[in-house]
């Protein structure tokens, strides 16, 4: 380090010592390289030879039996037939690292601009931080041609000899103004699917990427991989044909979509006892439904379409993988010649010159076979979601698994009887009750309430085992209590209730808690678990709520009053959740109540699920007979869209199918998944043992109730299950 004295500032100034000299003929030795035309070697081979890869903890040479088939994908992209390629695929099945493998073939063999574009910024730094960098270092052959000077190596930008990688996210100006030789695109499904400002509409991901490597003509590639993330566009859904036999279902957006644009390669595996050749996919896995979901994966194995004999077990996927690479099976496509024996489309390979007619290669990977998932993983996971699904009509997981597991967008299940669902079915399949009189199999009462300006709607259930349910009572609150203010100007006799006005309205509902409904055939009735109120409402209302439930808490019983809230969307971070929130409205201080925060859209999809079991009382929720039908139309008056569920055109009234969301919600918060029916705990118990039970002077009549002694407690001492 150099020292030299600042004169005029009178300081010490330090100055980093000056480079190594380098003659002309060493700075022209260097350059020289660069001037050789591109290597005519493959991706895989490059990748091969350059490139260093984390395995068990160390790094060793990338090796293409690990995954084989992302050989082909990678390689392609230096075709100059096709201007993209497109891989869709389950997670961590090596898709991303075909990209790094890209990156190194044109830092070492075919210098030029290199674009990659990740979902968001966020991701990007991560990526160059986590993947990126470590690989740059820890391969000698890329780390030599790495430039040394201060912005070479950024987050945004690495200078290697001769050519650029840019490292992006997907907004307009990123794919805007700049000429590359090669875009990859990340995870394509997650980014936005149309960049630019709302008023000013831009094109997707992918066509702003085609533009930018129009310059390079032939050599340039738009390279795109990702898991599907949009689910199956219902208005274009073609069933599965011999004539396109690698269709994937259209999807509402996003890679599926581009896959389908394409040449439709799938991988296939050569049969070891038959040599014929088939897709190994999810649904060809045999195993046994009723196991528990984790013996179920142990035992599934793959089975043979063709032979039917053939058992493949887990082990043998890694062989029949790297045996599919050597044309014993691995990538066909569709071709444009139909069979005339069989009417079917044949199967050619990427060279073929009967290869379907595209500028697009595409690939799409079941999750069965890819490299990095188990098949006991996969079907545990499966079964799993699958169970939860079929119980609760919830099928986030099912869709989750289906997407990242599988590989494959999600077509939701619809009922054989989903177009009969209507008020008249309904009612023909009422079942025959009292009204205000709970079925025998009965374990205990919700009540749920809905807030409007001039009213309670107010509706009772009875619960069974296995979440078996059904109306006891639905009816409107319109009087208010004897005690509350009268309206000016009159004797307020027949005024209405006015929840948002008058906090004393909500006196009405304190006496929900001690209605008691009799058991059919018992000589006792039940009081409601829970009586769960709407806290949204008119203006007002949230204040005058929250008045109540404390007056209710000060009197021992706050713990079977709820003040429920709604969230929409289907990402919720739970169905169900008990807590205060974290600030009010208006940025003021957090209320110091608890809500019963409900995820509306998850939860309406198990009640419209329930409304449909008709062949099972598990999970399953009945109309009754006496119900009149405009409150049983109230339960079909919302429609499942893409962004959840939303009111039917020219419907307005919904309140029941609320009310149910209500009681599911307060239900499951209270255990109802978790229960034992063989052992129950006390508040869903059969019989006077139920904490709630009152018995009855007159079998079937309420006004006959003796109280219990002593007084009902508060439910966290008798043995709630709490979430």
């Amino acid at each position: 380090m150099v020292e030299m004295l600042d004169r005029p500032a009178g300081i010490l100034t330090r100055i980093p010592p000056l480079p190594p000299f380098v003659t002309p003929e060493e700075l022209v030795a260097d350059a020289l390289p660069l001037l050789d035309p591109p290597s005519r070697i493959s991706v895989t081979d490059a990748a091969e030879r350059a490139l260093r890869v984390p395995v068990a903890g160390k790094w060793s040479a990338y090796d293409r039996g690990i995954a084989p088939y992302t050989a082909e994908p990678q390689d392609i992209s230096q075709s100059r037939r096709f201007k993209g390629v497109v891989f869709v695929g389950p997670s961590q099945s090596g898709k991303s690292q075909m990209l790094l493998s890209i990156s190194a073939h044109a830092i070492t063999c075919a210098p030029g601009p290199v674009q990659l574009i990740h979902m968001t910024k966020t991701d990007a730094d991560a990526w160059v931080e986590e993947k990126l960098n470590p690989a740059i270092e820890n391969s000698p052959l890329l780390w030599e041609r790495l430039g040394k000077a201060r912005d070479d190596s950024t987050f945004s930008r690495k200078r290697f000899k001769g050519m650029r990688l840019a490292i992006g996210y997907p907004v307009a100006n990123q794919l805007s103004s700049r000429s590359q030789r090669l875009v990859l695109l990340t995870d394509y499904d997650h980014m936005p699917q149309r960049l630019g400002p709302k008023d000013s509409p831009e094109a997707s991901p992918w066509s702003m990427a085609l533009v930018r490597v129009r310059t390079f003509l032939s050599r340039g590639c738009v390279v795109a991989e990702s898991t599907p993330a949009f689910p199956v566009d219902e208005d274009q859904f073609q069933p599965p044909s011999s004539l396109e036999p690698h269709l994937l279902p259209a999807a509402t957006a996003g890679i599926v979509n581009l896959y389908n644009a394409g040449t439709r390669g799938r991988w296939y595996w050569e049969c070891p006892d038959c040599s014929e050749l088939f897709e190994p996919t999810y649904a060809r896995l045999d195993y046994n439904r009723d196991l528990d979901p984790g013996e179920a994966g142990e035992a599934a194995v793959m089975v043979c379409p063709h032979c039917g004999c053939c058992e493949i077990e887990h082990r043998h996927k890694a062989e029949l993988n790297r045996r599919a690479m050597a044309h014993h099976g691995g990538w066909l496509h569709e071709g444009r010649v139909v069979d005339p024996a069989t009417g079917a489309r044949r199967l050619v390979r990427i060279e073929d010159g009967e290869l379907r007619h595209t500028s697009i290669a595409s690939y799409a990977l079941n999750g069965a076979a890819a490299a990095f998932s188990s098949w006991a993983g996969l079907v545990e996971r499966y079964e799993a979601a699958r169970r939860v699904m079929e119980a609760t009509g919830d099928d986030l997981d099912f869709v989750g698994v289906h997407y990242t597991e599988i590989g494959l967008p999600y077509r939701k299940a619809k009922d054989e009887d989903e177009d009969a669902l209507t008020v008249e079915a309904l009612r023909m399949q009422a079942m025959p009750i009292a009204k205000g009189i709970a079925p025998a199999w009965a374990r205990f009462i919700t009540i749920s309430v809905d807030v409007q300006g001039n009213r309670f709607e107010v509706m009772v259930m009875a619960w069974g085992p296995e979440g078996e349910r059904v109306a006891l009572d639905r009816y409107a609150i319109h009087q208010p209590p004897d005690d509350a203010p009268k309206a000016k100007g009159d004797d307020g006799k027949y005024r209405a209730v006015d929840p948002g006005r008058y906090a004393e309205d909500a006196g009405v509902l304190a006496e929900l808690a001690e209605k008691v409904f009799p058991v059919e055939g018992e000589a006792y009735g039940l009081k409601p678990v829970a009586v769960v109120i709407d806290f949204g409402g008119p203006p007002g209302w949230a204040d005058n709520a929250e008045k109540f439930w404390r007056g209710q808490a000060r009197a021992g019983l706050g713990g079977r009053f709820y003040l429920s809230v709604g969230r929409g969307g289907l990402k919720q971070r739970d169905r169900v959740w008990h807590e205060a929130p974290e600030r009010a409205s208006g940025g003021k201080k957090a209320r110091g109540i608890k809500l019963l925060n409900m995820a509306v859209d998850r939860l309406k999809d198990s009640v419209a699920a329930a409304l449909g079991r008709t062949n099972t009382p598990i999970g399953a929720q009945h109309i009754p007979a006496w119900m009149e039908a405009e409150h049983v139309a109230e339960h079909l008056a919302e429609q499942r869209t893409e962004k959840g569920w939303e009111l039917r055109k020219g419907q307005s009234r919904n309140e029941s199918f609320d009310h149910s969301v209500q009681g599911l919600a307060v239900a499951e918060h209270l255990g109802l998944n978790r229960v034992n029916w063989e052992a129950p705990p006390a508040w869903c118990m059969s019989g006077l043992g139920n904490p709630l039970a009152v018995p009855l002077e007159r079998p079937g009549d309420p006004d006959s109730a003796r109280e219990p002694a002593p007084a009902q407690p508060a439910p966290r001492r008798i043995g709630y299950l709490r979430r």
